[in-house]
């Protein structure tokens, strides 16, 4: 009986370190991946408040330039 017990005990072991070995030698994409999906999200919120922002950017570079009177940037 306490053979079988350590058997099973010692096949447990070997089979989470097997586990945790494959894990750490797994080459994948996934930061890419997560860092793909983040610009996304980051592009999809600025997206969805332009019009906020626009405003806040805005303000914040009238204050910058102390110009009271600018509306948008002319290429003429």
């Amino acid at each position: 009986m306490r053979t079988c017990i350590d058997r099973l005990c010692i096949g447990a072991q070997l089979r989470v370190r097997r586990f945790i070995q494959e894990m750490k030698e797994e080459s994948g994409v996934s930061g890419i991946v997560a860092a793909v999906i983040l610009v996304l999200f980051a592009v999809l919120l600025a997206s969805a408040f332009w019009d906020g922002l626009q405003k806040v950017f805005t303000d914040l570079w009238r204050g910058v330039i102390g110009n009271t009177h600018y509306d948008k940037p002319s290429l003429g």
